[in-house]
């Protein structure tokens, strides 16, 4: 397919992530600032489905293959699938300069007993911890291992690998302050980096950014949800009961993958799934009613992936019934629209509530935002690999068709809005709609769609889904022929141009479409 060799390059030389075949297991020590003969170090190790029954079975051998003593405990569990151990935390004493790898094959002999994370660390950014030794495994594993869905290795020769290396030049050492390096969850974005590269430097600023990210959930009040908003984010002038700013995912990234599962407790976890539930000044999540609703697919595709990503370290059943809940209303709302409005396969809502106008039936937009509906959309495929709901692949699908029909601006249009550095290229309106007349769609674009193709990225995720789930081959090909253009933003200028923390992070939270191109 053409949108493969575009935006997944050649594959065939790369690992599938559903393959049980061996893996690399060094443990890669590298030294992060002075370091002593011996160092405690803490890491996680993620364990792809049914591999891993027993974590007496994990063991740390050196380079000489001689078993050392290490603390091993389960972390995360399968618990939707086979209850096989999906990650298990490790500590052991090493020396920074040697190697040293995991095992499995017969049981551990030598043991120690667990130690505070803590004692490996050292003050980061805004005195956020950092460990002393960066402990990394190789991407091979990571990938395979599942702990970030089915993803592709980081290879140069893709165009996407090639534009995140780009943009890292200068998004690695964003400052902290100011809320917006946080929006769209910038921990968890560099932490999927990681996962695909294996590269000590992206794990480094995946740690740092966690633990501070983490380290400013309120945990004071008497529960999630209004007025107390307990397990919002405090930070920089942001309110613990703004929604959008709330992530529970760096903490079962951290767990997984550095094996720090110290900075939340179970109860203040508990309450972030409520305050993204409840609601914090916005209202409660529920079904979208129609009208003047102020409702947005940011708002309930972030809610979305957090409460998976919550179901996913807890295995509640509330949290589960929550999600179904939102995949029910959201297949209602895109199906069956309130009001007797048109199916277009947009989630379709006001344009004036979007903004936060006042709602005029007569002068409103009714439509869909094409780069907002991407978090629906990464929101509903990550709750699909948890629930398996047959709901979920027909309204990515039917998205996927709405988007190809009126979410794209026509060509002889694009170069009014077109960044100069996607020359050739696709642009998505900035407010789509499948009922508005043309003119009225074209007045917004002037008014707030100049660089709109900034959003491409997040677009070949929605593109991407539409065809992994469509199965017929003349939509497929149309998908196909779409991410192609869409990836032609994926180049060193555009990334050079695209350099603000939010738009790394809102760009980057679905590097899953690589592997969903590549099927």
């Amino acid at each position: 397919m053409a949108a493969a060799n575009a935006a997944a390059a050649d594959t065939r030389d790369l690992p599938a992530v559903d393959v049980p075949a061996p893996a690399p297991t060094a443990i890669t020590l590298t030294p992060n600032g002075k370091v002593e003969s011996r160092e405690l170090v803490t890491l996680g190790v993620p364990f792809p489905e049914g591999e891993l029954g027993d974590a007496g079975l994990v063991r740390v051998l050196d380079g000489d293959g001689n078993e050392v003593p290490a603390f091993v405990r389960p972390t995360l569990r399968w618990h939707w699938k086979d209850d096989s151990i999906r990650a298990v935390k490790v500590q052991f004493e090493a020396d920074p300069r040697a190697s040293y790898r995991f095992d499995i094959s017969r049981p551990r002999t030598r043991s120690m007993d667990e130690r505070p994370v803590d004692e490996g660390t050292r003050p980061g950014k805004l005195d956020a911890p950092v460990p002393r030794v960066l402990a990394t495994l190789d991407p091979a594993w990571l990938v395979r291992s599942g702990i970030a869905g089915p993803q592709l290795v980081h290879d140069r020769s893709r165009a996407y690998d090639r534009y995140i290396d780009a943009q890292w030049a200068w998004a690695e050492d964003a400052p902290y302050v100011g809320a917006h390096a946080f929006l769209f969850d910038r921990a968890s974005v560099i932490g999927l980096q990681y996962v695909r590269s294996g590269r000590p430097d992206r794990f480094a600023e995946f740690y740092n950014s966690a633990t501070f990210y983490l380290s400013k959930i309120k945990r004071g009040g008497n529960g999630g949800g209004w007025p107390d908003c307990t397990g919002g984010w405090e930070f920089d002038g942001v309110n613990a009961c703004d929604p959008k700013y709330s992530y529970v995912t760096p903490h079962l990234l951290l767990t997984a993958l550095a094996g720090d599962d110290t900075r939340l407790d179970a109860t203040t976890v508990a309450h972030m799934a409520d305050n993204q539930f409840k609601g914090g000044w916005s209202t409660p999540m529920g079904p979208y009613t129609g009208g003047g609703q102020a409702w947005t697919e940011r708002q309930v595709g972030l809610g979305l992936e957090h409460l998976v990503s919550s179901f996913e370290l807890t295995g509640s059943s509330q949290t589960r019934r929550r999600i179904l809940d939102i995949v029910g209303w959201l297949h209602d709302h895109q199906q069956s629209p309130p009001g007797g409005e048109a199916a277009t396969g947009a989630w379709t809502h006001s344009w004036q509530a979007h903004e936060g106008a006042d709602y005029d039936a007569a002068t409103d937009v009714r439509g869909a935002s094409p780069w907002m509906s991407a978090n629906l959309v990464g929101g509903l495929w990550r709750a699909w690999l948890v629930t398996g709901d047959e709901r979920i692949p027909v309204m990515l699908r039917d998205f996927g068709r709405y988007i190809e029909q009126h979410g794209f601006v026509p060509d002889d249009l694009a170069g009014n809005w077109r960044s100069t550095c996607n020359a050739g290229g696709t642009i998505g309106w900035y407010f789509s709609s499948g009922l508005a007349p043309r003119e009225r769609i074209v007045g917004i674009q002037d008014s707030e769609g100049w660089g709109s193709d900034a959003h491409n990225p997040e677009l070949l995720m929605v593109v991407a889904a539409a065809r992994h789930f469509d199965t017929d081959p003349e939509w497929r090909e149309t998908f196909s022929r779409r991410a192609e253009r869409l990836a032609k933003y994926l180049n060193r200028e555009c990334a050079a141009v695209s350099h603000t923390p939010r738009a790394f992070n809102w760009q980057n939270r679905n590097p899953e479409f690589t592997w969903l191109l590549a099927q």
